[in-house]
């Protein structure tokens, strides 16, 4: 397994679990990927990925005992959107008190919302169990694969009132969508500036409406649908018990285990070797990497066919977001509210700073020709509400997402303008949070450069990947490999670059590991 990721230790455990002798190789100390907990200042730990937990399957909650180890998730306060106006609106997971919220800025919006957020439901409960199944073959060679999607045919029979508004929500602007539930600009705002996160499409490009269904996939341990939340510990800790998991199903992992490339003997993967120059041997490959380091760096000797390295090359994986960490003295409080005024709803959840989706449309034309946003959308949250062992006693945490600040810059390069743009960020942040400049003891900064050098992010991009219709499903990552095997016999991909995409859900690596147990049984049955 190269690379222990949160997907890469699902697999190994359902791998181990199999009885397949399984071996993680970490380049880091520690396992997680872009789901890890590190301290970036004395006695200060945050997340330098993923820090919010919704979307983990339940059967990988269960299966890997995440509960009686120990992995407590608080869910999270409701969400704060202000507006450049001066506006501000509130979401809450109580449909009520959101809609009471709506009605002062359109009563028809406050009617449209409970619509809005069943006719999403009911797409996601369509689009959900898709999640776990591994993408049909669209030319069945086996009665299995007759069976797989045969199994499809059911699943769209079952919800066939939903496929026509699920293919519409894939393929539409976000804008288009809302359009049809919500006059309001402050409304449309809140809910849709999701369109943004972690793509360089403005919400007025085909398919980004496909985003909202995302905060209607989630699974807890309770098994709610919408609910999500931090994890005490920060979310490192899921992958941390996710490793003992992998232990005790009898895999072995190994950290400061840098592989180097991926070793093939003509068109047949034969194991691995490490930076240090070790090779281990192994009749299958795991690569939890992002498609663009698996096949352009790890397997650049490989005998890959040139159409499917050029697929690869054009798979689009540019992150836009610049990631900061702040270590502060105290817990800043939005503008008329007394310093030091303790917490407040606003701290439990996210806080967005949020332009309208015009604005955004343009936001984001700017970074897809190298230019960073100023101003900028960005979502700031305070963990240490959650948990304060994060963080020296009384004092706390703040981790911010700057959004449209693309990998690819027009004029300069990263390490030289990275901590101006943190400066401006924080400088936009403090028109809400007067003298939080003077509250900031330490910070992290992350620009997309510092995310693919830290956390192995191609393009810095957190999901390995654009969501886009066109990287999606049976065409992720590329159309003809959409199944978790690749042109390499023997080696597979489980990552987020994989289906069903990003967002710490664990699926990408339980359907790659099925997989590779059922090639593997195959094997041994022609052995």
């Amino acid at each position: 397994m190269v690379g222990g990721g949160h997907n890469g230790l699902v697999a190994a455990f359902d791998l181990a679990r199999a009885g397949l002798s399984t071996v993680v190789l970490e380049r880091r100390p520690f396992v997680g990927g872009a789901c890890v907990t590190e301290e970036f200042a004395p006695g200060f730990r945050a997340s330098s990925g993923a820090y919010v937990l919704s979307m983990l399957r339940r059967s990988i909650w269960h299966d890997m005992r995440l509960v009686q180890r120990g992995i407590v998730v608080d869910p999270a306060g409701p969400t704060l959107n202000v507006y450049p106006d001066g506006g501000h609106l509130w979401l809450d997971d109580d449909v009520d008190r959101t809609v009471d919220e709506i009605k002062r800025f359109s009563p028809a919006d406050a009617t449209a919302f409970p619509r809005f957020e069943a006719d999403l439901a009911r797409i996601a409960g369509a689009v959900v169990p898709v999640f776990e199944r591994t993408p049909p073959t669209v030319a069945p060679r086996s009665l299995r694969e007759l069976g797989e999607l045969a199994g499809y045919a059911r699943l769209a029979l079952t919800h066939r009132k939903a496929l026509l508004d699920a293919a519409y929500v894939f393929t539409s602007p976000m804008t288009r969508y809302l359009d049809e539930y919500f006059v309001s600009p402050h409304v449309a705002a809140a809910v849709g500036w999701h369109a943004i996160n972690d793509s360089v499409s403005g919400p007025s490009s085909p398919g980004t409406a496909y985003v909202l269904l995302h905060d209607h996939a989630s699974e807890d341990a309770g098994g709610g649908v919408r609910q999500w939340g931090f994890v005490r510990g920060g979310i490192g800790r899921v992958t941390e018990m996710m490793a003992d998991a992998v232990r005790d199903a009898g895999g072995e992992i190994r950290t400061d285990a840098e592989v180097g490339a991926i070793v093939t003997r003509r068109d047949v993967a034969t194991g691995v070797r490490l930076a240090s120059g070790e090779e281990l041997e192994a009749p299958i490959v795991v690569s939890n990497a992002d498609p663009k380091r698996t096949f352009l760096g790890l397997c650049a000797d490989a005998p890959l066919p040139p159409d499917f390295v050029a697929r690869i090359e054009a798979y689009r994986c540019e992150g836009t977001s610049i990631k900061i960490n702040l270590a502060l003295s105290e817990l800043p409080t939005v503008a008329g509210q007394p310093r030091g005024s303790g917490p407040q709803p606003y701290h439990y959840g996210i806080m967005e700073v949020s332009p309208f989706l015009p604005d955004l449309d343009l936001q984001q034309a700017d970074a897809r020709a190298g230019v960073p946003a100023d101003p900028a959308h960005i979502e700031i949250c305070f963990p240490t509400v959650h948990d304060p062992s994060l963080a020296p006693e009384g004092k706390h945490i703040a981790t911010i997402d700057v959004n449209s600040q693309p990998y690819s810059l027009r004029d300069g390069d990263w390490d030289a303008i990275g901590e101006d743009r943190a400066d401006r960020a924080i400088a936009q942040l403090e028109q809400h949070f007067p003298g939080l400049g003077g509250m900031i003891e330490h910070r992290q900064v992350l620009t997309p450069l510092d995310l693919e050098r830290r956390l192995g992010l191609t393009g810095g991009h957190a999901l390995h990947g654009e969501m886009s219709a066109e990287q999606l499903f049976v065409l992720r990552p590329v159309r003809g490999w959409g199944r978790y095997r690749t042109p390499i016999r023997g080696l597979y991909l489980c990552g987020a670059g994989t289906h069903p995409g990003g967002g710490v859900t664990g699926a990408n690596g339980r359907n790659a590991a099925r997989e590779i147990v059922r090639d593997a049984k195959r094997s041994r049955r022609r052995g």
